[in-house]
């Protein structure tokens, strides 16, 4: 097990500063709700990035004390704001989604454990969702593939066969608000997230499913979360850098995690994901989802 995780941001917020000045009104909408779920507020700090918002809290000295890490599994609020259209079976695809990206960067530093107490205890729970919608996804999708089968032909004026990146058509992106806190062994709060993201044009997946940006969205808030309980560090103002090959085989490959207990989140999709994410398959048809129920 690494000592030291690293960051990987290279692709979604590299990119889109720049994208966002091609395009305006490309992104869809961050909304951060507080609903309740965590045991304090008034320690939130704002920090605010161009693809996502967030209030964070973290108590650095408190977490240089934790060796175990309990994750307890992802749920949806009560009273969920726009998850009306999502089936069950995608509700629990987005949260496992947050759980597996999470328990990667938390296993980087401490060891995860299940069924029994830890010294930091992780929960977090979806507050709003805003559903990809299937018209302006699926438009994107069939220009895209019409722009392949052109190129295919001699027709585009892009030298090469094969796929040509053209922008999503700004229509229902996707967006997704989560807040999670971690708590020690007597229910301090320790550290605490409120975040929220958007899809946007240029650098979201367009796929032709309700859940597809939600399922991203919550990888990275997975993601920044455990990047901020692994150092004790604002993941938005951390720096860019290169994915390590432990990060590239896991979260992208699908090869085995880290840490054994990881596996209650199941594994990336790995190549049938990234063949899926070519044609615009919804994320359902490639990940398995949870390996076994996660102990609570």
């Amino acid at each position: 097990m690494s000592s030291s995780p690293s960051k990987a941001r290279f692709l979604p917020r590299i990119t889109v500063a720049v994208a966002l000045f091609s395009m305006v009104a490309a992104c869809g909408t961050v909304l951060l709700n507080d609903r309740g779920s965590l045991t304090r507020y008034d320690r939130l700090k704002a920090s605010d990035q161009v693809a996502s918002a967030s209030r964070i809290y973290v108590d650095q000295p408190a977490l240089t004390r934790v060796r175990t890490v309990r994750i307890i599994p992802t749920a949806f609020h009560a009273d969920v704001a726009g998850a009306g259209p999502l089936t069950p079976a995608e509700r629990r695809l987005i949260a496992n989604a947050a759980d597996r990206a999470l328990c990667y960067d938390l296993s980087l530093k401490y060891d995860i454990v299940s069924g029994r107490d830890a010294d930091l205890t992780v929960r977090a729970q979806v507050t709003r969702v805003d559903p990809t919608d299937l018209l302006g996804a699926g438009a994107t999708i069939a220009g895209s593939a019409g722009v392949t089968v052109a190129s295919q032909f001699g027709l585009s004026v892009a030298e090469g066969i094969g796929r040509i990146p053209i922008p999503r058509i700004p229509i229902g992106l996707g967006s997704l608000t989560v807040e999670a806190e971690a708590l020690d062994r007597r229910r301090e709060q320790r550290a605490a997230m409120v975040w929220g993201g958007a899809a946007n044009s240029f650098t979201s997946q367009p796929r032709f499913s309700r859940a597809s940006d939600a399922y991203d969205l919550a990888g990275e808030f997975g993601q920044d979360f455990g990047y901020m309980l692994a150092t004790g560090d604002d993941p938005f103002t951390a720096p860019n850098t290169l994915p390590t090959w432990d990060r590239i085989r896991i979260t992208t490959l699908g090869e085995a995690p880290l840490d054994p207990d990881c596996e209650a989140f199941g594994r990336a999709p790995g190549i049938d994901g990234i063949l899926g994410d070519y044609i615009g398959l919804p994320p359902e048809y490639t990940d398995k989802g949870p390996r076994a129920p996660a102990l609570r």
